[in-house]
C-alpha cells in the first residue's frame, strides 16, 4: 500500500469545528493509502493547545508549537520557528512516504520538503490556501504599495511553489500566483466547497417571518469588515427596521467588536457546521465581507454561502469572485462605507420576498475533490 504524508499546520482535527480541506483528504484517502497526517498541538483558530486526538483511521502526529494571542505579532514568528524545528526533527526520524500532500502556508514547510526531495524519490503536492507574503496587506496596507518580487519571503516563496510536482489552489486567483514560479507542475483549482448532502439535510431554522436575518460565518480580524455591518445594523434598528445580524465564529476582534453592537446584533460562537447550515436556511441574507486590503480570493465561508445559495451582501472586489456571483441574488456594498452598506441592506430588505437561493453545484465538495484524488493518483503512478 502507497504511503501518503499530509502536512497542515493549521488543520482541524475530527472533534473540532469548521471543515477542513486537510482532514477531508486524510479521512477519505485512507481507505486507499496508509495515511499520516502531521499538524500542530496549537490550534490557530481558537489559540488553544490540543490534548488527546481520539480515535481515527488514520495516524495523526503533532508537532509542539508554544502558540501566540495574535496573528499579527513577534510571537507568532517565535512559535512557527519552534514548529519548524520540531517539524524538521519529525521527517528526520520519520520519513518513509511517496507522496507528501502539503498546505500552503506555511512557506518554510514546503521549502524544507522542496529540498527533502533531491534526497529522497518522492512527489510533493503543494495545496495553495493563501497566498504569502502578499496576503499580509491585509493587517499592513504598506504592502501594498511593494511590488511583489521585493516583498520579504518572496524568493521563499516562489522556491516552496517551483519544488511541487503537483499544484493544486482554493482559487484560479491563487493559482495564478504559483504558476508564475512553476509552470511545469500537474494541477487543478478547487475551491473548498461544502458538504452538499449535510446541507440538503439541515432543516431550516424557524424563524419569525417579521424579522428580516443578516447572518455572517468565520473568524472575526482585521481581514474582514463586520464592524461597518454591525455598525449599519445598529442604525437600521434604532430607525425601526425588524434586522438581525447573526455571526457565527470568534477571533480577536471579537470582544472590541461586542461593545460596538447593539440590539439586533448576536454573537453566537462556534456552533457545529450542521447547526450552522440549519440556521443560514432561515436567514434571508449571508454577508461577505472583507476589508478592502484583504488578498482572500474564494473563502471558506463563500464556498458555504455559494453552496447553499444564500443571497449575498458582498464587499470583495476580487476579479474571480466577481465572476462568480454573476447570475447569483446579490448586491455588492464599499468596504467600510457605512452608508454604503446601510442602504445595500435597505436595498435587500425592500425586496425581501423576491430574494432567490440558488446553490452553486461548482461547490459540491463529493464531485469537486474527485479532481484531487485523481491527481494523487496520477502523480503516485509516475
Amino acid at each position: 500500500m502507497k504511503k501518503i504524508l499530509i502536512v497542515a499546520p493549521y488543520c482541524s482535527l475530527p472533534s473540532e469545528p469548521y471543515f477542513n480541506r486537510f482532514l477531508y483528504l486524510a479521512q477519505q484517502m485512507a481507505g486507499l493509502y496508509e495515511v499520516t497526517l502531521v499538524t500542530s498541538k496549537f490550534r490557530h483558530f481558537d489559540k488553544a493547545h490540543r490534548g488527546d486526538v481520539g480515535f481515527s483511521t488514520f495516524r495523526i502526529c503533532l508537532i509542539d508549537e508554544p502558540g501566540y494571542k495574535s496573528n499579527v505579532s513577534f510571537n507568532r514568528l517565535i512559535s512557527h520557528r519552534v514548529f519548524i524545528n520540531g517539524f524538521k526533527s519529525w521527517l528526520n526520524e520519520n520519513f518513509d512516504f511517496d507522496l507528501v500532500y502539503s498546505a500552503y502556508p506555511l512557506i518554510e514547510t514546503n521549502v524544507i520538503l522542496g529540498k527533502l526531495k533531491k534526497e529522497k524519490n518522492f512527489k510533493l503536492v503543494v495545496d495553495v490556501q493563501d497566498i504569502w507574503p502578499e496576503s499580509i496587506s491585509s493587517a499592513i496596507p504598506l504592502v501594498d504599495y511593494i511590488s511583489p518580487q521585493y516583498l520579504p519571503f518572496s524568493s521563499k516563496a516562489n522556491k516552496a511553489y517551483a519544488s511541487a510536482d503537483g499544484l493544486v489552489a482554493v482559487s484560479k486567483t491563487y493559482m495564478d500566483r504559483a504558476r508564475v514560479a512553476n509552470k511545469h507542475a500537474l494541477s487543478e483549482v478547487v475551491y473548498i466547497g461544502s458538504d452538499f448532502e449535510l446541507i440538503r439535510n439541515a432543516v431550516p431554522k424557524v424563524k419569525d417571518k417579521a424579522k428580516f436575518l443578516l447572518v455572517y460565518i468565520g473568524t472575526l480580524s482585521y481581514s474582514y469588515d463586520v464592524e461597518t455591518i454591525i455598525r449599519a445594523v445598529n442604525a437600521l434598528v434604532a430607525n425601526g427596521y425588524p434586522i438581525e445580524f447573526h455571526i457565527f465564529g470568534g477571533g480577536g476582534f471579537e470582544a472590541n467588536l461586542k461593545k460596538v453592537a447593539k440590539d439586533g446584533v448576536v454573537f453566537h460562537g462556534f456552533m457545529n457546521i450542521r447547526e450552522v447550515y440549519s440556521f443560514m436556511k432561515g436567514c434571508d441574507v449571508a454577508v461577505n465581507c472583507l476589508s478592502s486590503a484583504a488578498k482572500q480570493s474564494v473563502t471558506n465561508k463563500l464556498s458555504d454561502f455559494m453552496s447553499v445559495g444564500i443571497p449575498i451582501l458582498n464587499s470583495q472586489r476580487n476579479e474571480e469572485v466577481l465572476e462568480l456571483l454573476q447570475g447569483k441574488d446579490h448586491e455588492n456594498y464599499i468596504s467600510g462605507d457605512f452608508k454604503d452598506a446601510t442602504d445595500k441592506i435597505l436595498s435587500m430588505y425592500n425586496r425581501r420576498l423576491e430574494l432567490n437561493f440558488k446553490p452553486d453545484i461548482r461547490f459540491d465538495r463529493e464531485v469537486e475533490y474527485k479532481k484531487i484524488f485523481n491527481l494523487v493518483e496520477e502523480m503516485l503512478r509516475m
